[in-house]
């Protein structure tokens, strides 16, 4: 069965009604700002929708908050991890960073998130952090909003499979062999690259293994695969769709390959659907000529897990 989406931009500020529900406490929410040294950083954070920008709570000193005073271009990735095919990207610039009612935000967005009213500090994370932290409310303006939903092909046996793509031996990964499993299971990651300009944006793909390298396909001619013939450093971040507070991230330059590239393609369509080919099931089978395939492969140079307070968090 071919693929039947809707994929639509919408003007800036509008989230569009269909998606609104993504941008009020996604089980995903997954934020990308520019490090110093000019890899996009991506994480998991809370977020709701006030009519006008989306928030997002972080700490004083945090990465992404330090990123975020210095460079306010961000893109945020709304989805739930079960129904990966329907999700919300903005991308947009922070209009506003405050310490001023970050607190009593929180604990809205702890309690929308747990169905109960709740207190971060005490309830979610120990109370002793309130001490050592302080909040930040960060407002984020929609400069681009892009809403994907997408009526496709799942896998027909309804079991995550343990496939792995490519060579892997194990213990190669620079990773804990506890987190291998986000990378060879059939979970869709966040994959960030930057623009022109240096605007990050993210989409979900398709994720494989190859050695000390992670994988995903893309085209030259699509806007992440253009992305890449000019900046190649990238993030990609796995969120385990049964425990959303365990991912792993992975920030990296990308290696462009053609060669083995539909193969590859059609084993992570394998993979994700049990069908043995891409195009004539995901793709129309005449778009195989209009594309350049590519593989990417992400060597890392920073992996970041799911503890909360680390450095690169």
């Amino acid at each position: 069965m071919r693929t039947i989406g809707l994929l639509s931009d919408h003007p800036p500020d509008e989230i569009p009604a269909s998606h609104r529900d993504l941008a009020q406490c996604p089980p995903v929410a997954a934020l990308s700002t520019v490090m110093p040294d000019g890899y996009p950083q991506t994480s998991v954070v809370w977020c709701d929708f006030d009519g006008q920008c989306v928030r997002v709570n972080t700490m004083l000193g945090f990465a992404k908050e330090r990123n975020m005073r210095r460079n306010p271009r961000v893109t945020l990735l709304c989805y739930d991890p079960r129904r990966p095919l329907r999700y919300l990207e903005v991308r947009g610039t922070v209009a506003e960073m405050t310490d001023a009612g970050a607190a009593g935000h929180l604990d809205a967005l702890a309690s929308k998130y747990a169905g109960r009213p709740v207190r971060f500090f005490g309830d979610v994370i120990p109370a002793s952090f309130a001490e050592t932290e302080t909040p930040v409310l960060c407002r984020i303006r929609p400069v681009r909003v892009t809403a994907l939903d997408v009526t496709g092909p799942t896998r027909r046996d309804g079991e995550e499979g343990k496939q792995m793509i490519g060579l892997i031996a194990p213990g190669s990964l620079p990773i804990p062999s506890s987190h291998l499993d986000l990378l060879t299971r059939p979970i869709c990651g966040v994959f960030t690259t930057l623009g022109p300009g240096g605007q990050p944006q993210s989409t979900l793909v398709w994720a494989g293994l190859d050695r000390r390298c992670a994988l995903v396909t893309t085209s030259l001619e699509r806007q992440k695969g253009r992305n890449l013939l000019g900046n190649q450093r990238v993030s990609l971040l796995l969120v385990d769709p049964g425990n959303t507070s365990r991912f792993i991230q992975i920030r990296g330059d990308a290696e462009l390959l053609t060669q083995g590239a539909r193969e590859h393609l059609d084993a992570l369509t394998r993979k994700y659907t049990g069908h043995p080919a891409c195009f004539g099931h995901v793709y129309p089978r005449a778009q195989r000529l209009r594309e350049t395939r590519v593989i990417c492969r992400i060597h890392p140079r920073r992996i970041t897990l799911d503890a909360i307070h680390i450095a690169d968090h």
